[in-house]
């Protein structure tokens, strides 16, 4: 109250002056009304700033436009309150490169994997899980390539005894009769049996299977150096291998609760297996034809029309046998394919069943780092022209907060694919990197996202080492 009394006597004592002397029309008085009025106003700019109920008085500075930022800056702020810069890592991305952003809560989501390369004294592997975008190794088989010109590797990795892709797969040729075959997306299938692929194979006496790698694409995949074969069985299985279609070895199995595997040494670029007994309960998953002593190895767990989410049915027990005989130092999920529409623009219910697909496997994975790819670009015709499909901008909205909400690794397809024009780019390119559905990418494609992605694990890699170099 003694502030506002202060302030109404202050201009009050000018304006009587000039109401009782306003008939003398002098010089002098009007000099003395306008050096009061000066005075008052000075005088305000010492009340500091105040509320009064809803009230509020602010500071008065008449000769704020005439100080110096300086002067300004010593008023109004503290030394206790300026923020105290300190040096810190800033990550950043180069131009040309899609960066995979880390929501893990540390920043470490692939540090173990970028260790691993480093290293580079055993094998590293990567498991790839997609849909029908990297059915047949399309875009696997390029970045395995890559990875292999770099840190070394042979073999194409993991291939089921059979699958529907086995006719037109460009880095092995295989053949099966004598099987019962399952997958997950059959009417008639058991998730307790599924194996790692979404697969199982249960042998007639003298069923057989062949293998051979193809030299076309990938000048490592004419040969490999050891050939696995995974399966389970309750005792008296017993088969031979035949290599390069000249060495034979019998191999005869004791009954386990658990998967087992059977390694045959090579070099080989053919190999078949000829069930001699099926034993009891026996199932097989499949061959891994690959370098068990070092060496880069990706394996393709491509199925056609899944949305990712059979993974979350694949017994704990299955997974962890693998991760004790065939642990992987990343594992990549690929998926949205067939999730997407031209249409929908919610997808609550997808997102809880992706996070429940990745604490599946990251909980029975535990040395893996992890790291989720976006839906590729996907167009449809919309005012007459090819635009990228609206449910899939959604998708990827979605897929992103899955990433961050389970702290993995993210790394966003549809703007890697922009760096060529989208899909529509990829469709127009002569020759073409995508099939006219404007959906499906062809060879051509599938290397040119592969080299999009080595380069964002390569740059990634890069700052790994740099931040850790800059902590020490």
């Amino acid at each position: 109250m003694q502030y506002i009394a202060i302030i109404i006597g202050i201009n009050f004592i000018p304006l009587c002056v000039f109401y009782n002397e306003m008939t003398d029309n002098k010089i002098n008085k009007v000099l003395i009304f306008v050096s009061l009025v000066i005075v008052g106003t000075l005088l305000l700019s010492l009340i500091p700033a105040f509320n009064f109920g809803d009230f509020e008085m602010k500071k008065v500075d008449v000769l704020s436009d005439i100080r110096s930022n300086d002067e300004k800056n010593n008023d109004t702020i503290s030394i206790d309150t300026v923020l105290q810069v300190t040096h810190k890592f800033v990550d950043t991305c180069k131009t040309g490169i899609i960066c995979i952003d880390d929501y893990s809560a540390e920043h470490d989501a692939l540090n173990r994997f970028y260790a691993a390369l480093d290293t580079n004294n055993r094998p590293i592997r990567i498991a790839y899980f997609g849909d029908s975008f990297i059915e047949g190794d399309l875009l696997t088989s390029s970045l395995r390539d890559m990875f292999k010109k770099k840190y070394g590797g042979k073999g194409v990795g993991f291939v089921p005894v059979n699958c529907i892709t086995a006719g037109f797969r460009t880095t092995v040729v295989t053949s099966a009769s004598g099987w019962d075959e399952h997958c997950v997306t059959d009417s008639i299938f058991s998730h307790s049996q599924q194996g790692i692929s979404g697969h199982y194979f249960i042998p007639d006496t003298n069923a057989t299977a062949t293998f051979s790698c193809r030299t076309t694409y990938g000048k490592k995949n004419d040969t490999c150096s050891t050939a696995v074969f995974y399966f389970i069985t309750d005792g008296n299985l017993k088969f031979t291998t035949t290599i390069n279609r000249k060495t034979s070895q019998k191999h005869i199995v004791e009954s386990s609760k658990n998967i087992q595997k059977i390694s045959v040494d090579g070099p080989i670029s053919h190999i078949k297996i000829t069930i001699d007994n099926p034993g009891i309960n026996t199932r097989f998953f499949g061959i891994a034809l690959d370098d068990e002593k070092q060496g880069i190895v990706v394996d393709n767990y491509s199925l056609r029309g899944v949305s990712g989410e059979s993974l979350k049915y694949i017994p704990a027990k299955t997974l962890k046998d693998f991760d004790k005989l065939r642990s992987y130092d990343l594992i990549i999920l690929q998926y949205g394919l067939n999730v997407a529409s031209k249409t929908q623009t919610k997808f609550d219910y997808y997102k809880k069943t992706m996070k429940g697909v990745i604490n599946h496997l990251r909980s029975n994975f535990p040395n893996s780092d992890f790291l989720l790819i976006s839906v590729g670009d996907r167009a449809v015709k919309i005012n007459g022209e090819m635009t990228t499909m609206p449910g899939v901008k959604n998708l990827l909205a979605t897929q992103q907060n899955i990433a961050a909400e389970c702290g993995i690794a993210f790394w966003n397809l549809i703007d890697a694919m922009a760096l060529n024009g989208g899909i529509t780019g990829y469709v127009k390119s002569k020759p073409p990197k995508a099939n006219l559905d404007y959906t499906h990418i062809n060879m051509r494609g599938g290397e040119q996202i592969a080299n999009h992605l080595f380069d964002a694990i390569e740059y990634g890699k890069e700052r790994y080492f740099e931040k850790k170099k800059y902590n020490e």
